[in-house]
């Protein structure tokens, strides 16, 4: 996965740096082992409608509460829940540990497209850093560039204030 998400920057013409490291699963972990300068520490949430099969990515960062209420009323529903690890696996091709927003690479966007809400402090922060969904590495980034990859793929984005 790492060389699918390098390649796709490459692609694009999309500057990042790839970090490598021992395995993080938590984003405490993360931000402790990659500290990066005036970088946005993020953490990725694979989550659905409690009452449909309507999934979403939500990310924010690291430290924020996901308030499963407040995020999900941002679509029109009442409350999400976290995905199965099977259904993460099915829809993105990675387990619990290692979702970002790269993961989308894998998504069959012919079958269904999970829609991107993402805390407002993240989107308009000057640098961002996720797994390129392998947990031994992480992609840094400008902002600019990772809105520039979002549109690339098409992702519907709903910005969040959580």
């Amino acid at each position: 996965m790492i060389n699918k998400v390098t390649n796709y920057l490459d692609g694009l013409g999309i500057k990042y740096e790839l970090l490598r490291h021992k395995a993080v699963v938590t984003t405490e972990e993360s931000r402790l082992i990659i500290h990066v300068e005036n970088c946005m520490s993020c953490k990725s949430l694979y989550v659905k409608d409690k009452k449909s099969d309507n999934y979403y990515m939500v990310v924010l960062p690291f430290d924020k509460r996901a308030d499963m209420r407040g995020l999900a009323g941002y679509v029109g529903t009442a409350k999400f829940e976290f995905a199965t690890e099977e259904k993460l696996f099915e829809d993105l091709n990675v387990h619990r540990g290692s979702v970002s927003p790269f993961s989308y690479l894998n998504e069959d966007t012919a079958k269904y497209s999970a829609a991107l809400l993402i805390d407002s402090e993240v989107w308009n922060s000057e640098r961002v850093k996720f797994h390129p969904g392998d947990n031994t590495a992480t992609v840094v980034l400008d902002t600019c560039d990772f809105k520039k990859f979002l549109h690339s793929i098409g992702k519907k984005t709903i910005v969040v204030n959580v």
